[in-house]
């Protein structure tokens, strides 16, 4: 928070923190006005990805489904021609966006290295290495850092985990996607071996950059219409009976899950998990809709854990109540310190609430693989 702001101003608001005095944090004439100018000053502009031209496909998922199992080899060809990140439309079942995702990714590490943007090439490159591994599905990709894959076939799961990304720097995005979704996809593994688990991670939003621009709701005002998208899809593409899915919020990803699934709007998914949350955007789990679900029962869905060493709760309560909160009503379970220290940075880490040591992790592997009734 003190980066860019006069020092006097951070230790008024460092020691506020501290105390818990989040009012001043709000109330204060000074901090709304050079806080609000950083973000506008750091803040770049909102990735949308490339315009998707009209070629004739409808936008529902489920429509463009059907219309898609009609489509002859070469009638798909003639769209990817005019559309290059046909690949991205929810709806294309999963191994098809996966060939259309991988043959744009070719194309812009193409022109990047024929405009020697050793920077961008660099980054698709890492990419396509990622992308070696077997059982990884491309399913999104943009000019813009805009970035989807799964670890197994979604279509074909009986689990589906759908991380969000969170803040987070555009060059440390791919190792956090990439671990994450492994140690999530180890994680059921281990607790359910016979059931097919896919873990998906979703980053087609313009993310904080940082805990100063994480402070504000608008990126996850602005993702979560895309959020509710990529679940439709997922429900849209799944082959049989419907898959439990777990959409998980890490930080500001539970930010973004609770716009998503807040503000009148309802996310197609069954359980919500959200992990080191200073804030889902509501201050009482019934704000939140999820589809199939009373709203006198979306506490028992909606699933929070928080380390009691965890900084993130110094943070202004600009998300409103912690989930983990007794009046929030969400499902609470623990989590215990990894490291040593009062506020140890890394025990926010995702790598601190999935080590085996730490009893969320059991019950973040009963959650995604349809056990939740089991948390303790």
């Amino acid at each position: 928070m003190g980066e860019g702001i006069s020092e006097a101003l951070y230790r008024r608001t460092r020691d506020a923190v501290v105390r818990g005095n989040h009012e001043f944090i709000l109330a204060d004439p000074d901090n709304d006005r050079v806080l609000r100018e950083l973000l506008r000053q750091e803040t770049p502009v909102a990735a949308s990805g490339p315009p998707r031209p009209d070629i004739g496909l409808p936008g529902d998922p489920r429509q463009l489904r059907e219309v898609w199992e009609d489509l002859s080899s070469s009638d798909r060809a003639e769209l990817f021609h005019l559309d290059p990140f046909l690949g991205n439309r929810e709806g294309i079942p999963t191994a098809d966006r996966d060939i259309y995702t991988r043959r744009a990714l070719d194309g812009l590490l193409e022109r990047a290295r024929g405009a020697n943007d050793h920077t961008r090439a660099a980054a698709y490159a890492k990419i396509k290495r990622m992308l070696d591994e077997p059982g990884l599905y491309l399913t999104y990709i943009d000019n813009d850092g805009g970035l989807a894959f799964s670890r197994g076939n979604p279509d074909f799961s009986r689990n589906t985990a759908v991380l969000l990304q969170p803040a987070q720097r555009p060059q440390h995005v791919l190792d956090y996607a990439s671990s994450t979704v492994e140690q999530f996809h180890q994680l059921a593994l281990r607790t359910a071996p016979n059931s097919r688990t896919a873990v998906s991670y979703w980053g087609v939003y313009n993310q904080p950059q940082s805990m100063l621009q994480a402070m504000f709701p608008q990126f996850a005002q602005d993702g979560a219409a895309r959020v509710r998208d990529y679940h439709e899809g997922l429900r849209a593409t799944h082959e049989g009976p419907s898959a439990h899915i777990t959409t998980i919020g890490h930080s500001y990803g539970s930010v973004l899950a609770g716009h998503s699934a807040g503000y009148g709007e309802t996310l197609n998914t069954d359980v919500v998990v959200s992990m080191g949350s200073w804030g889902m955007g509501a201050d009482h789990v019934g704000e939140l809709s999820l589809t199939g679900v009373s709203p006198e029962r979306t506490g028992e869905r909606v699933f929070s854990t928080i380390s009691p060493t965890d900084f993130v709760q110094l943070m202004p309560d600009t998300h409103g109540r912690l989930p983990t909160d007794r009046d929030f009503d969400a499902t609470v379970f623990a989590s215990t310190p990894r490291f040593a220290g009062q506020w140890n940075p890394l025990d926010h880490s995702v790598e601190a609430y999935l080590h085996s040591g730490n009893p969320a992790s059991g019950n973040i592997g009963l959650i995604i693989t349809g056990y939740g009734d089991l948390v303790a």
